[in-house]
């Protein structure tokens, strides 16, 4: 609209510049720049100066004080090693071994000629007299320090006057040492002085910088100020001008537009008279090519008939759902597309509804061009003209053949969820916020103990106090959901119906309304209980002994550390009992694990009502219990308690209608006289208690250093015994086994025996016991097995005539799942026979687990081997199962040769043996055979087979076959007289057995 304001007269007066005054501002920068720059120079300098002075003073009080304080340490250093010496020489004055005073006088030698090497050092770095006064101060009472204690050395000494040499050191050496004393620490107060007041002036010399720096700021802000006030003010005053010049440059444009603005107004009123005229006419013609759009547009499919029903037009939607285009329905009656799946009926009152002029609505099933049936809603609507007639019918409709399969499908899925709800394992459930149950499956009525989820309902109004076990955790849970939406792994406690309690293992979450709100609660839950109980065993074995009850080694360990820091803090003793049972070994073997562990448990009874409230006691492992006694005032009540331990044990223990006698070894140790932690303590009380074990048992032994060092010994012998196999220091000796009546040898025993490159050859005694503790005896066994079948076959193929070779065999080896196995594998690689391998095996091994152990020897003697019963008589023995087990032989322990010509107990033992091996047709064999009288006993009892040092030492291999050699010709029979069988047998042993004392022999110990 341009030519409305071509008319117009230009005002030029609005076009003119105004007279602005004009700033210089490139003075004014310059100015400030200036003024600017002035005052950061002066500050940098300032503070350049200030820095080089504070630096200065820090040089020269670190100087002073670094050289000060290297005296003060000198000075500090030869004080302790004067204190040093007065130390030594009262230590000179109380011993009386005179190496140990020339060992004294020499480290006090020494030491003074340190002082007197600080006090050079001292004294060459003196500055000033008084403090070279006060270093001769020093030295002047140390030189008389010195003279007084050389005289009552003197005196001590040399002289041999101890009293004189006391009264010297009371009235002239000990005040010498406190003037000494004294003269070093003024000397070094002297130097503490010094070194304060060299702080004292750099403070002073600080505070002189600081007030220079703040004078020299002040001034440098005085000077800028002074610069930048003229060029403020200047500066303000254009300002001002500038202000007033655009004040009138507004209120001449303001004029000027109210002039543009009455024109425009005087303009716009005939043009909104022309608008108004055009726009009601294109507005009629754009809603009519709207609503043409619109119908053309629809989602929905539109068709317009006559009132004939004929079709006179459809829009492309109509085209999209039928197949068929405008120009091949139009002209067409609608029943074209009928699809035969309804009646006729179903047309007839469709027709009747809209020729009466009412609107019809329903689901049709027609059928596309392709021939593909399809549903639609449609919607008929009677159209009339201004008269009221019917002119035409306006037709709506919908596909809705998706929306039907979809609702079919969900119906099906919402049967199907309903089904998989229903037969659900795990609960599913929704509530209110505020706890009432609206849904629940029957898992979850089951779960809480209900037999159906409407009696979960109905009688569960409040989940919090109804349910819950602690009802503050349904609040919790609210809170959570509030925060998180969801709640995943919520562990919960439940009240069942029953009474009982479970619990639960939820995973939840909120569903909000369309306000926002939480309106329920939803998730799923299932029963814990069994996992909760699990996990609560677990708790409780990793702290508890499973089999007794009792604090295993970890709660043990805690408890005792926490009854240390206790009695540190109050400054009492605590004691540690540290015990095993005596001989439980054999009673496990024997009467088989069961009855042991019912032993062991009754143990633990008996030790938890002994033991005090704040006592502790528990199971370290197998037959190894611990006490810890606190608030321990005397020693003398650790005893006492020690000694009710071993009344305790004594009486009889009632297993499975068998009374069992147990004893026990203790050792004690106490805190913090053998032990500073829990560690130290245990290991006290456990070498204590191997003490009481080779005391015989059946005591109890206090810990003291020489058991400490018999356990580092036992320690070294057992790292020193596991690699004696693989250095090949292990060796096997035989012992000849003698037929008593004949005087023939007619087997060896395999002894294993160890020879140290330190300790030569170390005593079964030591290292068998520590290999049985130390899980050796497998590989051990195994080797001797090996050697002995291969030595065995090696004899027979020097022509030696064939031995049979008795192997002991440990429990751990016997019970060993390859045991069958590694016995026919030896025999294979070696070639010897089976029937000349004797296995000897205890009888408390035997006997325990006496089913599967029959059934093994069964096998063993079905491979053709030889097994024997050792030790018989030291063992529990069951004459029931010896009858059935595949025995060959018995060997009597050695234990009853003892005085077997005086103790009538061991003789009566001895010759019941014997008769019991003939009435079972076994041979019988008795171990250690050392003199004559023994043998004439065994002789008149009929004993079959004899071992012992009376016919011969363990012996090498060599040496073994030579000796078989030699008594071949002994064979044939020896004579019925004593005297000569006695002197025969003689000739069977070893050189000069007799001229070695019986309490030197070795006592030989198997394996």
């Amino acid at each position: 609209m341009s030519y409305t304001w071509a008319g117009m007269p230009r005002n030029d007066a609005a076009d003119r510049p105004l007279p602005f005054p004009e700033m210089n501002a490139r003075l004014f920068g310059i100015r400030l720049g200036v003024a600017f720059a002035l005052l950061v120079g002066i500050l940098i300098g300032i503070g350049v100066l200030d820095l080089r002075r504070m630096d200065r003073i820090n040089v020269d009080l670190e100087e002073v004080l670094g050289r000060r304080w290297r005296k003060l340490q000198l000075a500090h250093e030869a004080r302790m090693d004067s204190s040093e010496n007065s130390r030594i020489t009262m230590e000179v004055f109380l011993v009386n071994d005179k190496r140990l005073i020339d060992s004294l006088l020499t480290r006090r030698a020494e030491t003074r000629q340190k002082i007197s090497e600080l006090l050079e050092k001292i004294k060459a770095q003196c500055d000033s007299p008084d403090e070279c006064q006060l270093l001769t101060a020093v030295e002047n009472a140390r030189a008389s320090y010195e003279a007084s204690y050389q005289r009552a050395l003197h005196a001590l000494v040399d002289e041999a006057q101890s009293e004189a040499a006391r009264a010297i050191m009371i009235q002239e050496t000990a005040p010498a040492l406190y003037k000494y004393q004294a003269a070093w620490s003024t000397f070094m107060q002297f130097q503490m002085a010094e070194m304060d007041k060299a702080a004292s002036k750099s403070r002073a010399r600080y505070g002189q910088a600081r007030t220079i720096v703040l004078v020299l700021i002040v001034l440098a802000v005085i000077v800028a100020m002074a610069i930048a006030f003229p060029v403020t003010l200047k500066m303000t005053e254009e300002v001002r001008t500038r202000i007033l010049a655009e004040q009138e440059a507004r209120q001449l444009n303001a004029d000027l537009e109210l002039k543009v603005q009455k024109r425009t107004q005087e303009l716009v009123q005939s043009n909104q008279q022309l608008s108004a005229e055009i726009e009601e006419r294109t507005s009629a013609e754009g809603r009519m090519r709207l609503q043409v759009a619109a119908l053309q547009a629809a989602a929905n499919s539109i068709v317009i008939t006559d009132v004939t029903g004929k079709i006179l037009w459809v829009n492309s939607a109509f085209t999209r759902l039928t197949g068929y285009s405008g120009e091949e329905a139009v002209g067409q009656n609608p029943r074209f597309l009928r699809s035969g799946k309804h009646d006729p009926s179903f047309y007839k009152n469709l027709w009747k509804t809209i020729t009466s002029g009412e609107v019809w609505h329903g689901e049709v099933t027609n059928r596309r061009k392709d021939g593909s049936l399809y549903e639609e809603e449609m919607t008929i609507t009677p159209v009339r003209a201004e008269s009221g007639e019917i002119t035409h019918f306006v037709a709506i409709k919908q596909d809705v053949t998706t929306r039907k399969a979809i609702a079919e499908a969900l119906l099906h899925a919402q049967e199907k969820y309903r089904g998989l709800v229903e037969d659900a394992v795990v609960g599913i459930f929704q509530a209110t916020p505020d706890g009432r149950i609206i849904t629940a499956n029957a898992a979850m009525a089951r779960m809480h103990g209900y037999d159906s989820p409407q009696q979960l309902m109905s009688e569960v109004s409040d989940a919090a106090t109804q349910l819950f076990v602690n009802p503050n955790q349904l609040q919790e849970i609210s809170r959570l959901l509030e925060k998180n939406e969801v709640a995943h792994d919520v562990e919960v406690e439940v009240n069942r119906r029953d009474g009982t309690m479970a619990w639960l293992l939820g995973n939840l979450r909120a569903v909000r309304g369309r306000d926002g709100r939480i309106v329920r609660h939803e998730g799923t839950v299932q029963d814990i209980t069994e996992r909760k109980a699990a996990e609560k065993q677990v708790q409780y074995l990793a702290y508890y002994d499973a089999l007794t009850g009792l604090p295993n080694r970890t709660l043990f360990r805690d408890r005792l550390t926490k009854a240390l820091a206790s009695a540190r803090r109050r400054k009492e003793k605590v004691a540690l009992l540290f015990f095993d049972l005596d001989r439980f070994k054999t009673i496990n073997d024997s009467l088989g694990h069961s009855v042991g562990d019912l032993l062991l448990k009754e143990v633990a009874e008996r030790l938890k009502g002994w033991a005090r409230e704040q006592d502790t006691v528990a199971r370290l492992g197998g037959d190894e219990f611990v006490v810890v006694l606190t608030g321990i005032k005397e020693v003398a009540d650790i005893a006492v308690a020690a000694n009710r331990i071993l009344n305790m044990m004594a009486t009889e223990f009632a297993i499975q209608g068998q009374l069992l006698r147990v004893t026990c070894s203790l050792g004690i140790s106490v805190f913090p006289d053998h032990g500073p932690d829990a560690e130290a303590l245990l290991k006290s009380a456990d070498a204590a208690m191997y003490y009481a074990i080779d005391k015989g048992g059946n005591n109890f032994q206090f810990f003291t250093q020489d058991m400490n060092a018999r356990a580092m010994e036992r320690l070294t012998l057992e790292n020193s015994l596991r690699l004696a196999l693989e250095r090949e220091e292990l060796f096997l000796v035989y012992q000849p086994q003698v037929d008593l009546p004949t005087g023939a040898i007619v087997g060896a025993e395999a002894l294993l025996r160890w020879r140290h490159p330190q300790m030569g050859l170390v005593p079964p005694s030591k290292f068998i016991a520590i290999a049985e503790n130390s899980g050796l005896m497998l590989p051990f066994g195994e080797w001797v097995l090996k050697t002995a079948c291969a030595q065995a076959r090696q004899w027979q193929d020097q022509g030696l005539p064939p031995l049979p070779i008795a192997v002991n065999v440990s429990a751990v080896q016997f019970r060993h799942e390859r045991f069958l196995e590694v016995v026919r594998e030896v025999l294979e690689e070696s070639g010897l026979a089976p029937q000349y391998l004797e296995l000897e095996l205890t009888e408390s091994l035997l006997l325990s687990s006496a089913d599967v152990t029959l059934s093994l020897l069964r096998q063993l003697h079905g491979m053709g081997l030889r097994l024997s019963i050792d030790d018989f008589g030291t063992g529990y023995s069951s004459l029931s199962y010896l009858r059935h087990f595949p025995v060959y032989k018995l060997k009597i322990d050695r234990s009853f040769m003892q005085n077997i010509t005086v103790s009538t107990d061991n003789a009566a033992v001895t010759a019941a043996i014997i008769n019991l091996a003939r009435s079972l047709n076994l041979k019988v064999l008795a171990e250690g055979v050392e003199n004559e009288e023994q043998m004439f006993f065994l002789r008149a009892h009929n004993c079959d087979e004899v071992q012992g040092y009376y016919f011969s030492h363990p012996l090498a291999a060599s040496d073994f076959a030579e000796k078989v050699r030699c008594t071949l010709p002994l064979a044939p029979g020896l004579p019925q007289d004593g005297k000569l069988l006695i002197r025969q047998s003689a000739d069977l042993r070893t050189p000069n057995s007799h001229s070695k004392p019986r309490e030197a022999l070795a006592s030989p110990l198997e394996i």
